[in-house]
């Protein structure tokens, strides 16, 4: 799941708005000990958090400047992970099909309940390519301060030239140690017993309350239940509509230079100064029409990550123009690069449709839509709700252990029936209808920002970096719910210039309308998740009087979900 930070931030604090009702709390990446049956400790581990984390979206927090050795990346040799062994084990509660940062880190939260885990990916070691950058705040309520190794006490935004043109921006940002990271993830996952599996998959197919996944060599696995977090691969995940996201693109470098123009206690958050575009007339066309930014990160005078970013555009910039204005700006900035330690080609779907839901097959990270539409940002968003996930699906893995009180009986689903209902509880806690409108409104601003030229950009983020501190936080980190962002939207109306006012209602009234309309599902939660009320037990008592009734009758009884034969879905796009 690579990503990419391309978002901005505003550096004026006023009074606090208060916290969001119903924002999931966040919780750390690793937990106690196991038990199978209850989620119990996962929700007294979130409710911990809750306090700390709505006071910390209040205000930006104090922070000193950070800079220590980047991690290496764990070997096979040192962490020890428990291969799977197939034909000893042909059936598990879970499979994860992806060893990102989504993907393990759901794995161990689900086994240190004491179920059965299975991550299966080609290369379960391999490293992370893409630098992730966030703010460090949300890694402090995920208790992952110690996994960054950069912190940047404020950060710069530089609308144009000027003095005017530049903020400096108080909440703090850090760079991930995204070998100290996995190194973290994959030692929860020994801990807590998940087994990793060498192999590409290929397919699902589900049948008799079981799905089995077929890999890219013919062999096969079955579980209860099979989660895709192969990112934007999207390899096993349904879609009934078409995919047609904008996307967001970076061409960046970390290099050993003679010196750049940057402080080093000062991350670059973004510059959309043109002044590299001077006698190139065909860049600055082209750059006015889809308007580009630095984004850099110090590490010392000689070492720095630059990256040229297309915030959103639909089809994409190229890498060889983001790779040509990076060189131009380069130039401009007097920066002469030495030695190019990394390379990094960087393309994020945002928006777009989500994935069908509910289906059986379930989704975290990338491959669910968990991408901030608006912003780019990821990493921080898919831990902030792998929890709610990973705790839906301990709880339906319960369900069928807990029902299990023969010795004959199976702990597991055992019918069609049994297993959609699982898989659509975890949908609701996926996308509950509250984050689905909260999606519409940041797809809608998505839309805005792709209609922007160079000037209205600036406008845009001009008025942006001057809200409220909890709102221009809210919005990037997703704690606004839709009715705050109702209130988001119009301060930031209130806040803009009149030209840019004329911009948004040209835009915005038919956008209210799309948005209406897309909403309307919402109004109706039961239309989306038809099961969310009921819990397993009443549904198998509801179908049992049914059969009773028909046996009553005189009539065979007939299931209302017949069991399906074995189709194939999700086969690589």
């Amino acid at each position: 799941e690579p990503s990419t930070v391309a978002a901005t931030t505003a550096g004026v604090t006023s009074p606090p708005a208060p916290p969001v009702p119903g924002d999931a709390p966040r919780a750390a990446a690793t937990f106690g000990s196991k038990r199978r049956g209850t989620a119990t400790p996962l929700r007294a581990a979130r409710r911990g958090v809750a306090a700390a984390a709505a006071a910390r979206a209040l205000q930006p927090p104090v922070a000193e400047y950070k800079n220590t050795p980047f991690g290496q990346w764990p070997t096979e040799g040192e962490m020890g992970l428990a291969w799977h062994d197939a034909a000893t084990a042909p059936y598990v509660d879970l499979i994860v099909a992806g060893a990102g940062p989504a993907g393990v880190s759901l794995a161990q939260r689900v086994a240190s309940q004491g179920f059965r885990v299975c991550v299966v990916d080609p290369d379960p070691l391999a490293v992370w390519v893409n630098n992730y950058g966030v703010w460090l705040d949300e890694f402090q309520e995920f208790g992952l301060e110690d996994c960054l190794h950069m912190v940047w006490p404020k950060a710069q935004v530089w609308l144009d030239e000027g003095e005017e043109g530049i903020k400096y921006l108080n909440r703090p940002f850090g760079r991930v140690d995204r070998p100290k990271l996995k190194r973290k993830m994959l030692a929860a996952c020994k801990e807590h017993g998940v087994t990793f599996l060498k192999k590409g998959v290929e397919s699902v197919t589900h049948a008799g309350g079981s799905s089995t996944v077929k890999m890219a060599d013919g062999s096969t696995l079955q579980c209860s239940l099979v989660l895709d977090a192969t990112g934007h691969k999207r390899k096993l995940v349904e879609f009934d509509k078409e995919f047609n996201p904008g996307y967001q693109g970076a061409y960046g470098i970390i290099a050993e230079v003679e010196s750049h123009p940057f402080e080093l206690d000062t991350m670059l958050f973004m510059d959309w100064r043109d002044g590299h575009t001077a006698g190139r007339p065909e860049m600055k066309a082209a750059n006015e029409k889809l308007p580009t930014f630095l984004y850099a990160m110090p590490f010392s005078k000689t070492k720095v990550f630059l990256e040229e970013t297309s915030l959103v555009a639909r089809p994409a910039i190229g890498f060889q123009e983001l790779k040509e204005r990076l060189q131009a700006r380069m130039e401009h900035y007097g920066i002469k690069v030495t030695k190019i330690e990394e390379e990094e080609y960087c393309l994020i779907p945002m928006g777009g449709v989500l994935p069908t839901y509910p289906q059986r097959v379930l989704a975290c990270g990338g491959t669910a839509g968990m991408v901030h539409p608006s912003t780019g940002f990821m990493m921080s968003q898919m831990l902030g709700n792998m929890p709610r996930v990973a705790d839906a699906i301990v709880e339906q893995l319960s369900a069928p252990a807990d029902k299990a009180t023969d010795a004959d009986m199976p702990k597991r689903p055992r019918n069609e029936a049994e297993a959609d209902c699982m898989a659509e509880r975890v949908w609701a806690a996926t996308w509950p209808v509250e984050r689905i409108r909260q999606r519409t409104f940041l797809t809608f601003g998505m839309e805005l920002l792709l209609s922007l030229d160079l000037a209205q950009t600036r406008r845009f983020f001009g008025a942006f970096f001057t809200l409220r501190y909890p709102l221009w936080s809210g919005f990037l980190s997703l704690r606004l719910g839709f009715l705050q962002l109702i209130g988001f939207g119009l301060e930031f109306f209130m806040n803009s210039s009149n030209e840019s006012r004329g911009k948004l209602l040209q835009f915005g009234v038919p956008g209210l309308i799309a948005i209406l309309w897309e909403l309307s599902p919402t109004l109706f939660p039961t239309s989306i998740y038809p099961t969310a009320g009921r819990n397993l037990r009443e549904i198998k008592a509801a179908e049992d009087a049914r059969v009773q009734q028909q046996l009553a009758e005189g009539a065979a009884p007939r299931t209302s979900a017949p069991e399906r034969e074995e189709q194939p879905v999700g086969a690589a796009k």
